[in-house]
């Protein structure tokens, strides 16, 4: 998976998690990289947006350990109830989608 120049990306287990900056995404440029339908997660303490393949636990893709941790951290009580699957997209400044959190 490549970011190109804006984000950069590192493994988790066997899923990636990018990073990106500088400019909004495009929906499509979105369901690419988390590989589906994408589900998005303010996270107030990041203030970023986590971004997931909203159907990645019912395609059976590995758990994403980076982007649980962020989940969490940011949501304590979802702390053995919840994790995030498959390659992840960590949206900051700009890029950032608005939310109502």
């Amino acid at each position: 998976m490549t970011t190109g120049d804006k984000g950069m990306d590192y493994k988790s287990g066997t899923a990636t998690v990018v990073h990106h900056h500088d400019e909004k995404l495009t929906l499509e440029q979105m369901q690419k990289l988390v590989g589906g339908y994408i589900e998005v997660h303010y996270l107030p303490t990041d203030k970023t947006n986590l971004v997931v393949n909203e159907d990645g636990k019912l395609y059976g893709l590995q758990p994403n350990e980076t982007a649980t941790e962020l989940l969490i951290d940011n949501y304590p009580h979802l702390q053995g109830v919840d994790y995030v699957v498959g390659d992840a997209l960590i949206l900051h400044g700009k890029a950032r989608i608005k939310t109502h959190a």
